[in-house]
């Protein structure tokens, strides 16, 4: 009986859960009608993008001064900044950036410091796929940046005047999905014909059965023909190499941005920017003087960069 009774005021509690439930939610859709306050909640507002720089030297720093940031000190920078449109050549490969602050700050030995930024000119290439003709994989951005001020850090210094070309590659989420869906038909290929690879060695070590008209133990399959098992290791070594094709084309989310955000001129889908993009200081007059003189006449790879997306949602601290 006391088990019985147990079950029974289980079973009550859970019928009186589900009607205060029903309750709440028949009270919710009488107060807010669809759609939801929360749902309008989700639509974050784009305020720019926040522009990382990470100046010193690289590997392909061949153009600076052998003391120029030779102590392995870097010059973080960061930038808040907007791309526009141009409106004067009246297309969507070209625009402005406009820096939202109008500073750039970094950390010296005596604290934060601040100093002025002046925005360029962006403009954009789209890049050509070869796994598919009418997807364009990635896109190229390049645009610069101009310091009126020295920014100085140690050994690491960039004379007033500086001008900053940042070039790196954007993907749309429209070409990051058929992307992944070209890698997916890849990946499904190269498993069918690992499984007619498997069946060969299946068949081939297979038990023997017998035979009670021949008094015999007698293979269960027939000897897979040499011409057939070369077409099957040819089939699955063109499935592994397009694989590896498309991963070269095919950005790994690890060095992607973290968040996407729109750009202008682009259609189809937010933005993702690529990791680790370059920075090339101009050499032109009062580019690049002082401990980090150039000692030849061509641009200077001085560091990397990186891009997140400036909007209201809880995760965006920038």
């Amino acid at each position: 009986m006391m088990r019985i009774s147990s079950t029974l005021r289980i079973r009550f509690t859970r019928r009186i859960l589900l009607l205060l439930l029903s309750l709440l939610i028949v009270h919710t859709l009488i107060i807010f009608p669809f759609p939801f306050p929360f749902v309008e909640a989700l639509i974050f507002t784009h305020k720019g993008w926040r522009i990382a720089m990470n100046i010193g030297r690289e590997t392909e720093t061949f153009g600076m001064a052998s003391d120029w940031a030779s102590s392995g000190c870097r010059l973080p920078l960061i930038v808040q900044c907007d791309f526009q449109n141009d409106n004067k050549h009246n297309n969507n490969k070209t625009g402005t950036v406009v820096p939202l602050t109008g500073d750039v700050r970094y950390t010296g030995p005596d604290g934060e410091i601040i100093k002025p930024v002046l925005g360029g000119e962006w403009s954009m290439i789209a890049g050509n796929n070869n796994n598919n003709a009418k997807l364009e994989q990635q896109r190229e951005i390049s645009f610069t940046l101009t310091f009126p001020e020295e920014l100085i850090r140690r050994d690491v210094i960039l004379n007033a005047g500086s001008i900053l070309r940042l070039d790196g590659l954007l993907y749309s989420t429209t070409q990051l999905k058929e992307m992944n869906d070209i890698f997916y038909k890849a990946r499904d290929a190269k498993w069918d014909a690992g499984e007619q690879l498997n069946d060969i060695e299946k068949r081939r070590d297979a038990s023997l059965k017998w035979n009670p008209n021949t008094n015999k133990w007698e293979k269960r399959y027939e000897k897979e023909t040499i011409l057939s098992t070369l077409k099957k290791q040819k089939d699955m070594l063109f499935a592994e190499r397009k694989i590896q094709q498309i991963n070269l084309e095919r950005p790994n989310p690890k060095d992607l941005s973290l968040d996407c955000g729109p750009f202008p001129g682009i259609d189809d889908g937010d933005v993702y920017f690529r990791k680790q993009g370059k920075v090339l200081l101009s050499n032109q007059q009062g580019g690049g003087g002082g401990i980090g003189q150039f000692w030849n006449s061509k641009e200077c790879v001085v560091g990397s960069w990186a891009a997140e997306p400036i909007n209201d949602k809880p995760l965006s601290y920038y």
